[in-house]
């Protein structure tokens, strides 16, 4: 099916006027969405804490996480974003993905809107 990337935006919380556009795979195998620390410090964010993650190849490791807003297709939510090491790949994660109300269409390589599943 493939692989694919989008682009997004990427705001300080406070100051929505401090924001980067960049491009991300779409990771539906990742929970969180992963931006290298300097990207994230360069719009004035900072880190709030870490968080334990395991990578598809097995290590482990304790990444700087930061509040961040993220908007995809005209759809903005705030979100926890890993600050990963420098030139790390920037991903799109699942939670950030379906908080926007986003699916992954993998025949087609785009995000498709989605209803909220309620109990």
């Amino acid at each position: 099916m493939g692989t694919f990337s989008v682009k997004f935006l990427i705001k300080h919380p406070l100051h929505p006027d401090r924001k980067l556009e960049l491009e991300g795979l779409v990771d539906t195998g990742a929970l969180f969405t992963q931006v290298p620390a300097d990207l994230v410090a360069r719009i004035g964010i900072a880190a709030s804490g870490t968080r334990a993650v395991h990578y598809a190849d097995g290590t482990k490791d304790s990444v700087p996480v930061a509040k961040a807003d993220i908007a995809i297709n005209g759809t903005e939510i705030a979100t926890m974003v890993l600050c990963g090491k420098p030139n790390s790949l920037i991903l799109i994660g699942a939670t950030t993905l379906e908080t926007l109300g986003l699916g992954v269409d993998p025949i087609h390589k785009r995000l498709i809107p989605i209803e909220a599943p309620m109990a």
